[in-house]
């Protein structure tokens, strides 16, 4: 380590790269990553630096990234996406492609984030190779980051498709239709395998008269087919037995709920259920022998909290309300189960309203939601004597850490959002780390940010999208050794 101390700026992965040649590979992986873990949240040594910012169109908000590939909307063209390697000599961003393409992309068809995609060729970790899909008025493309080659699909005719979902339970891909509420036919699905290869499967028709008039929607997800009908009901369908009986009424309906705003979530270890029973009240229930869990509350003026399933997972509840996170477990003991609230995480002590104001709080997260309430904006409840903030979480599976950020409004003559990051030890739920960020970023009276965080490895990613286009932010932990 002596010749790592002489030189600046070495990155944690550069430091890890020095100790390879003595250590076996049988646990070179595993010992890897404990060694960078060490470094992210050691508090002296290693600053996170910003190291470029990207500039993209405001629908393209959401962070498109994998495998050290960022893909980005361009600002002036609808019809134009970038692809960059933010690891390229001496680990330098560059542009790697441009892909063009002469039909519009919606904002709304894109994958919000990377898919696993089939390949014959390069293979990453669990044998796929990773890629992006997209669709395009009549195509379904699929984007190949590293050579920037884009394939693609004629979707079925007669149908406008809108959205795209992933099925990871089954290798699905369902592209969904635009809704058609007053004949029969609702909406349609097309539904493609993709793994080992791309292929189409058949067409899925929500019909009013198999699914009951009072249908108003309908998603793919984990296996299943979700219907979404009026006063709060959810009914769910296996997806498998759905396509094989298509055309015949009634179809076996595993379990229908009642939730608030078509709130629902469902685990896998074991099988649980969350839905609302009321606004901000989370219900959890076992869906294996039906028992209840309990209820938890969120306060009575909170904007838009969540409760969900830790991605990794584990019996555990990730809980978001008024600008705090808090981890659950799901205890069981003698066969019953219980909720034990872990560590409260919240924004920094000395910025916090002295005066006890009214706070108004937002969060967002990709995950596993099957259905969350129509989001509306947090801005647009505030006073110039109100302060607001957003908390954005991200779970970095191979460090076992949540990345947390909070980005709160500092009312002053020229208001501007100051972001804080925490780093968590995802198992314990204790703050390993604290980093507040030199960033301020400005916003007008009428502005409204929106922000998602990526953190991957030594690199985080935060997109700040206001106005008229989105700004990704490229992080990077460095030694700060002399």
């Amino acid at each position: 380590m002596a010749r790592v101390k002489n030189n600046k700026n070495f990155s944690p992965l550069k430091l890890m790269q020095f100790r390879e040649c003595n250590i076996s590979s049988q646990n070179l992986k595993n010992l890897n990553w404990k060694i960078l873990r060490s470094f992210l949240t050691c508090k002296e040594g290693f600053t996170l630096k910003e190291i470029k910012t990207f500039q993209g169109a405001k629908s393209c908000c959401r962070i498109i990234y994998s495998d050290g590939y960022l893909i980005i909307k361009e600002v002036s063209s609808s019809n134009t996406l970038k692809v960059y390697n933010l690891n390229g000599h001496n680990r330098t961003p560059f542009l790697k492609s441009t892909i063009c393409d002469s039909e519009e992309w919606k904002d709304r068809s894109f994958g919000i984030t990377p898919i696993l995609n089939f390949s014959s060729q390069s293979t990453q970790k669990h044998g796929f190779k990773t890629g992006l899909y997209y669709i395009t008025t009549a195509k379904l493309h699929v984007l190949n980051f590293y050579d920037g080659t884009v394939n693609a699909v004629t979707l079925p005719v007669n149908y406008r498709f809108s959205g795209i979902s992933i099925d990871e339970e089954t290798h699905t891909l369902a592209v969904s239709s635009v809704k058609n509420l007053k004949g029969n036919l609702l909406m349609v699905f097309a539904l493609y395998e993709y793994y080992p290869c791309l292929a189409f499967q058949q067409l899925l028709q929500i019909q009013k008269s198999t699914f009951g008039l009072s249908i108003t929607g309908a998603e793919v997800n984990q296996g299943l087919l979700l219907t979404l009908h009026q006063s709060n009901k959810v009914k769910i369908y296996s997806l498998a037995t759905v396509c094989q009986q298509q055309g015949s009424s009634p179809l076996p309906v595993l379990f229908e709920i009642e939730t608030v705003n078509h709130v629902m979530l469902i685990g896998t270890t074991p099988y649980h259920l969350i839905k609302a029973t009321h606004v901000n009240s989370f219900f959890i229930q076992n869906l294996e022998d039906g028992r209840a869990l309990g209820t938890v509350e969120a306060r009575p003026d909170s904007f838009d909290p969540y409760l969900g399933f830790h991605p990794d997972a584990s019996p555990r509840l990730i809980f978001t309300d008024n600008g705090t996170l808090r981890l659950f477990d799901i205890v069981t003991k003698d066969g019953v189960s219980t909720l034990v609230p872990g560590n409260l995480h919240s924004r920094p002590a000395s910025e916090a309203n002295a005066l006890g104001e009214r706070l108004t709080a937002t969060t967002t997260r990709s995950g596993r939601t099957i259905r969350k309430p129509t989001n509306s904006s947090s801005y647009s409840q505030t006073t110039d004597d109100e302060e607001t903030v957003q908390i954005i979480w991200d779970y970095e599976d191979d460090l076992n850490i949540l990345a947390i950020l909070y980005a709160f409004q500092v009312n002053e003559r020229d208001s501007y959002f100051k972001l804080t990051l925490d780093l968590v030890d995802s198992l314990s739920g204790k703050r390993l780390r604290r980093i507040e960020l030199d960033q301020k970023i400005r916003t007008s009276p009428y502005d409204t940010p929106e922000l998602f965080l990526r953190l991957d490895a030594d690199q985080c990613l935060i997109s700040i999208s206001r106005s008229s286009r989105t700004s990704i932010l490229l992080f990077r932990f460095i030694s700060t050794s002399k």
